[in-house]
Parts: structure tokens; sequence; C-alpha cells
């Protein structure tokens, strides 16, 4: 369901938005589709449409093809990543998978930038740190195999195989995991992991110049735990998924208020990469799927 946002503008171009952004272009797909060698252990070599080696799982039902095929995923997303950071940025991947947005992000903050790359699943953490090595930013990546929240601790990661990237420690019923495990013939499981806030990780950090975040509904927790370093980011800007169908309403107007009381400013992102801004909760909760692009003015 798409709502109405009487009070938004148009969609405009993100370049036209947020300071000192210089639109990438759209982004052109590899030069080589399909093309990858098997290493073994369920794993494939391939290439991003940047030329960066990536290793991804044979296994995978949603990351791997758009990469053995395009060499990107989310091509509107990774545009406005490699559009709005600059060398020497602080780069923060939340659910950081196998390690896509990661690499793109090392590689457009050098010289001088840092990584953080937060991904509490055991086998995608893995991935991802070799793809950090082997394209030559392991020196820059801070690499966190814990997932983010607003207290420290343990959870339990439920992990649906062959769709990693849909892995979760949000509070899911029985049905939705029966449901998920009908849908795509897997049976699924748990996994301990330890919890940590993004305060405490990162309390020796200055602040953030840009932020990814795909916590498979967690993100107002995650959101909770991080007022400090947010708070003192004065050139942050955020990318980051909002499904209201899968939040809780009240944690879900919760991180909108915090958002907006920290005064950064909310955008939705269309995938033509153009921007409208939401000053209307109700009118964001109304929508069941939305890329946010959050800013500080």
């Amino acid at each position: 369901m798409q709502a109405q946002n009487a009070s938004s503008p148009a969609p405009r171009p993100f370049a036209d938005l947020i300071d000192g952004a210089s639109d990438f272009g759209p982004l052109p797909p590899k030069a080589n589709p399909m093309s990858g060698v098997y290493m073994g252990r369920e794993i494939v070599m391939t290439q991003l449409w940047t030329g960066h080696s990536f290793l991804a799982s044979t296994r995978d039902m949603i990351v791997t093809p758009n990469i053995l095929h395009f060499g990107m995923v989310e091509p509107h997303n990774s545009r406005l990543l490699v559009s709005l950071i600059r060398p020497g940025d602080v780069v923060v991947d939340v659910g950081a998978n196998t390690g896509f947005y990661s690499v793109l992000g090392a590689w457009r903050a050098q010289p001088g930038g840092q990584l953080w790359a937060f991904e509490p699943n055991p086998t995608a953490y893995a991935l991802m740190s070799d793809n950090l090595h082997n394209n030559g930013f392991g020196g820059i990546a801070r690499r966190h195999r814990i997932a983010l929240s607003n207290r420290q601790g343990e959870a339990m990661l439920r992990v649906f195989p062959g769709y990693e990237a849909t892995s979760t420690i949000r509070d899911i019923s029985s049905a939705f995991v029966e449901h998920t495990e009908r849908e795509t013939g897997r049976a699924s499981h748990e996994v301990a992991v330890p919890v940590d806030t993004l305060d405490a990780v990162m309390h020796g950090c200055p602040g953030i110049d840009f932020m990814k975040m795909d916590a498979e509904g967690h993100e107002p927790e995650i959101i909770d735990g991080a007022r400090e370093i947010l708070a003192r980011s004065k050139n942050l800007k955020m990318l980051m998924e909002f499904v209201p169908p899968i939040l809780d309403a009240e944690k879900a107007r919760a991180m909108l208020r915090t958002l907006r009381e920290l005064g950064l400013i909310i955008y939705r992102l269309d995938t033509d990469a153009n921007l409208t801004r939401y000053d209307d909760d109700d009118a964001l909760m109304a929508i069941d799927f939305s890329d946010l692009v959050v800013v500080r003015p």
C-alpha cells in the first residue's frame, strides 16, 4: 500500500537535497555476467561491478544470484552509497551479511577512511571478512561478529538457510517461522550470538559519516542503543530499511521520533534514486516497505 504524503514535495534527485552530494549516476552492470569460479565448500568467487572480487555462497537465493548476474544488489541503494561516501569518511555497515556494501563503503572511503562492519551470522561474517581482506581493506575494516541492539548480552539469531539475509534476532511468532520454512522449503535454526549497543562499541569514535542498516525489523532497538553516537555525528547520512508490517508499531513510531529529536531529516528513496521528504510519521507508517535516507541538515 502506497500512501500519499500531501505535505511533501515531489521526489527530487538526492544530489539536489543532500549537501555536498554528487550523483555517481546509474551503476553499470559487470562486463562478464554469470561468471565465477567454484572454490569448493559451497562458495563461488565472482566479481562486482567495480571489479572487486567477491566470495558468495552457492546456497544463497537472495544476494548471490544478483551478484553473479549484475555484480551488485539493490542498484538504487548502491548508487546512493557510492555517491555519498567520501575519502576519509567513517562508514558503518549494520547487518553486513557477506559484505557487498562493506566492500563498496571501504572502497569509497579510501584513502583515510574507516569501515565498521557488524554481522552476527557466523557463516555470513566469515565471507564478509574474507571479502574485505581479499580486496585489501582488512587494515581499515573493524569487523564485529555481534548483533546490535539497545542492550548487552546474548540473543538467539533465527537463521533461514538459503535466505540468510533475512536472519533476525527480533521476536517472531512460530506461525511466521512455519510460514517462511514452508515458502523456502528449508528448515530454520537458531544460533546464540553476542549482543551489544553501537554506543558501547563506538564510544571512542568522534562520529559517523555514512551508515547503512538492514537488521530485518530490529532497527528500532539499534537506534535506541545508538543515540549518543548519532547525536555527535555532525555529518551523518544513513540508509536504512523500514518495514512497518514486521515492526511493533509503538517501537517504530518511537524510532521515528528519536530520529527527528536528534535533528535529522527523513527521506524516502525510490528506485530511480530520487528522494521524497516525509515529515508525517503516519504517512511513512502506511507504506509497507521503504528505504529511508536519514540526514543531518
